[in-house]
């Protein structure tokens, strides 16, 4: 039954401490809110700490006065018994005439001195304090006095006349005057101690209101930094949702226009590639047919003119080789433009046909290497792989002087992947740098623009590798 009233109990404290939880804070969020409640509650704790620190001087003074009317009592308490062992002593030495008698009242006498001394130590009071032992001690005096008298007497074996003393009250009177100043000291110090009993009482009652007023300010600012710190947690969870739908916001505006550059990149090799197909085939219609037409004129000149003179005859030949290198540049250039074996003989055509100008022109000599199921791609993709190879190899001749390079072609059913290598000095491929930089850029955005993959793997000194992955009829945005 015990733990279940326990329980009923915490349970019942709990439910308070939260229904008063809400109006506190709301009292201390307010009086927090106002301008005066920092220098209030400072000057709240600083009053509460001089109001503790007076008190406990105040204690520490009665507690020292407590202290000393302690000894003093325990002093006139040694007083009493050494008075009382010493009249014992005399009266029954003075009937007697035992000698026997007189040990307690010398030992009695033997330790006045000293109870003497720690009374005179410790009566170091107010005015009448000392001037109460002032007459305790010309009372001791009178008192042993009279006391040796009548031992005097007796030791004369005048017994009569030691009686004689005694019966005639003079030591009584000392003797009750002495118990009166006695207690009168007592009841002094015994006062001292009533008032430290007050002083504690009224220490203690401000230490509680210190503790109690300390208690409400402490409670309050833990109200006050669970509260603030409540909101501070929710600001910046709220703070934290802020940013992260910020950043997601503007990870989605990248990824789109990241999207929409790629997009239009996309478009715009397509339209270069257009453009230079329309340019290619207007080069090849009209300045084609004008330098066809141009060199057979000059040859029929030629061959009606046998009579013309020399130098006119050097001339029209001169013009007619002239005529025949415009041919071939003519040719080159169309070819460079839209190389005709792509649309004429296919890919792999066009790449061996690649290989073989290269190698012509002093580049490395390479090897195109064409497998799996044979399939011509799509123009599109046609073209971005001739493009890849092309630059490839170009990199290959200028940047790695490469003399070696292979080109593999894998063809299968959905896929088109394309590897080049080449044995020249390779680049750091993280940092990649310069045209060559630009260039793989370009191998990426193409193969980005036709949904497919692109990846360059390179170590200086051991070459590079391009590798470009297409889908075999990738879907074009228009």
């Amino acid at each position: 039954m015990v733990p279940i009233r326990l329980t009923d109990f915490t349970s019942q404290l709990r439910v308070r401490l939260v229904s008063l939880r809400a109006p506190v804070e709301v009292f201390f969020g307010r009086v927090a809110g106002t301008l005066w409640a920092l220098p209030v509650a400072v000057a709240a704790a600083l009053a509460a700490l001089w109001i503790a620190d007076t008190g406990f001087e105040a204690l520490e003074r009665s507690f020292a006065d407590v202290s000393r009317a302690g000894a003093v009592v325990r002093a006139t308490r040694d007083l009493r018994l050494a008075l009382v062992d010493a009249e014992t002593g005399r009266f029954g030495y003075t009937l007697t005439g035992d000698v026997r008698y007189l040990e307690p009242f010398t030992v009695a006498t033997t330790r006045l001195p000293e109870i003497r001394r720690r009374l005179g130590q410790l009566a170091t009071g107010d005015r009448d304090e000392r001037l109460l032992f002032r007459e305790i001690e010309a009372n001791l005096e009178r008192m042993l006095t009279h006391w040796q008298i009548t031992i005097d007497w007796v030791r004369k074996d005048d017994a009569l006349r030691a009686q004689a003393v005694i019966q005639g009250g003079q030591g009584k009177a000392i003797v009750d005057q002495l118990r009166e100043d006695i207690a009168k000291l007592e009841r002094m110090h015994e006062a001292r101690a009533t008032r430290f009993n007050e002083i504690w009482g009224q220490s203690l009652a401000a230490v509680r209101v210190v503790l109690i007023v300390l208690l409400v300010l402490i409670v309050g600012m833990f109200l006050l930094l669970t509260r603030y710190a409540q909101g501070a947690v929710e600001n910046e969870r709220r703070q934290r949702t802020l940013v992260k739908r910020e950043r997601d916001r503007l990870e989605q505006a990248v990824r789109e226009r990241t999207l929409e550059l790629s997009e239009l990149a996309g478009h715009l090799q397509q339209v270069q590639e257009r453009e230079r197909f329309n340019l290619s085939r207007e080069l090849h219609d009209e300045m084609g047919s004008l330098l066809t037409a141009s060199k057979m004129a000059v040859a029929w000149v030629l061959r009606q003119g046998k009579e013309l003179p020399a130098p006119v005859h050097e001339k029209l030949q001169k013009l007619d080789r002239l005529l025949e290198q415009g041919v071939q540049l003519g040719r080159r250039v169309i070819e460079g433009l839209a190389p005709s074996a792509l649309s004429n003989l296919g890919l792999k055509a066009a790449l061996e046909g690649l290989a073989e100008q290269l190698a012509t022109a002093g580049g490395p000599r390479v090897s195109v290497i064409a497998s799996g199921v044979p399939q011509e791609p799509a123009p599109e993709t046609a073209i971005a792989l001739y493009r890849v190879v092309q630059e490839a190899l170009t990199n290959a001749q200028k940047h790695a002087r490469a003399t070696g390079a292979w080109v593999e072609l894998d063809c299968g059913a959905d896929w088109i992947e394309l590897r080049v290598r080449d044995n020249g000095t390779g680049f750091d491929a993280v940092a990649g740098g310069g045209a060559k930089a630009h260039g793989l850029r370009g191998m990426r955005q193409r193969a980005d623009s036709l949904g497919g993959t692109f990846a360059v793997t390179s170590v200086p000194g051991q070459g590079t590798t391009v590798r470009f992955r297409v889908p075999a009829t990738p879907a074009i945005p228009a």
